[in-house]
């Protein structure tokens, strides 16, 4: 999956429904009278994190990968109360985008530090096996991932706002980079004025310094990663790490069938085993692309590749019926779009098919975290 840029959030703002994304709400379904529960079909993972927000930064992967990691650490914990865990308890979505890449080159991935640079865009299903492996990450309480935060009065305006605040900073280390390289002393007189407006303007955690030595960075990525991690949090002592033994499942795997039945089978399959999914899927409107690949090369009205990749945490499963015995399936999922969108659609039931659809049944679209016997 390319990289997403930030009109990946104008694409995927928390203001947008649901429904326009493929993504249906039972509520907002004309099933007509009649539709009723079927049975005991409901199954569902009740002890969940509390729901997360990316604001509108393209990092719903590390958000999905960051609630698998909260729920297996309140498993092994045996924590039955995870949604009230802490932030103190909690890893960083921030942080998390470090693993979506390989680690760095000669290095054996095995340790937080092989990783570095924060990233827009990215699989759950690689950002899982790479944690799996480090293990560590920085906590949420050290590393907030609403340290950019916009405060207006509405959805739409904070949106805007932190769309606005995102190209403000990328446009910044560009600009120093630019001038840095026609003089330094320019490039440090700029970078100086801009680490001052930036700790004004935003509720970083990190000092003036570590903010000027940001500039420093040779990649953006890397800008990002001094920017948002304070070196306080990169004290392996205050790392919050996935306890027990995990392995990391996928379906459909190479050589798998991939299709409706067998998908909503597996889902059944791992929620049933109290083990909740990432979901990667297409959210184009309306869907014309054909595969995962051309999902992500989606290209904005000015021309630039914006992607329309999204990714979600299956929780729940059910079915409804009517009177005349026609049914539904639907599935219950966590957004990475704050607690107002769950609230606000029907805590996450969407059309089972209708998102089902959506990962073109390729290899690696359901993920999973499995206790290792």
């Amino acid at each position: 999956m390319k990289r997403l840029l930030v009109a990946f959030s104008i694409l995927f703002g928390a203001s947008t429904t649901l429904a326009e994304y493929g993504m249906i709400p039972h509520s907002q379904i004309k099933y007509g009278e009649g539709y009723a529960l079927k049975g005991e079909s409901t199954v569902q993972v009740t002890n969940m994190p509390k729901v997360r927000s990316q604001d509108s930064f393209g990092i719903c992967y590390a958000a999905v990968a960051a609630v698998l990691v909260d729920e297996a650490n309140c498993v092994q914990s045996g924590n039955a109360s995870c949604a009230t865990a802490p932030d103190s308890q909690r890893i960083s979505a921030l942080d998390v985008t470090r693993y979506s890449r390989a680690p760095e080159e000669g290095a054996d991935g095995e340790m937080w530090r092989d990783y570095k640079g924060l990233n827009e865009g990215g699989m759950p299903v690689f950002t899982l096996l790479n944690i799996n492996k480090a293990k560590d990450a920085v906590s949420e309480q050290c590393a907030p991932t609403d340290q950019i935060v916009a405060r207006a009065g509405s959805e739409q305006a904070a949106q805007d706002l932190e769309i606005a605040m995102w190209k403000s900073l990328k446009d910044s280390y560009e600009s120093f980079r630019k001038k840095n390289a026609e003089c330094t002393e320019c490039g440090l007189e700029y970078a100086t004025a801009k680490a001052n407006d930036i700790k004004q303007n935003y509720n970083l955690k990190a000092s003036n310094k570590e903010i000027l030595d940001a500039f420093s960075q040779e990649s953006y990525s890397l800008f990002l990663d001094k920017l948002l991690i304070p070196k306080e949090c990169r004290k392996m002592s205050d790392m919050i790490s996935l306890e027990g033994k995990w392995a990391v499942k996928s379906f459909p795997m190479e050589g798998e069938k991939g299709d409706y039945k067998s998908s909503i089978n597996k889902v059944k399959e791992v929620l049933t085993q109290k083990r909740p999914l990432a979901l990667s899927f297409c959210a184009q409107d309306p869907l014309s692309v054909k595969s995962n690949k051309a999902c992500g090369e989606i290209k904005d009205a000015s021309g630039n590749v914006s992607g329309a990749g999204h990714a979600v945490v299956i929780k729940g499963y059910r079915e409804i019926c009517n009177s005349k015995g026609v049914c539904r399936q639907e599935l219950q999922v966590q957004n990475s779009w704050g607690e107002g969108w769950q609230k606000s659609n029907d805590d996450g039931w969407v059309d089972a098919k209708e998102l089902l659809d959506r990962t073109f049944y390729e290899t690696y679209a359901l993920n999973w975290l499995q206790p290792r016997s």
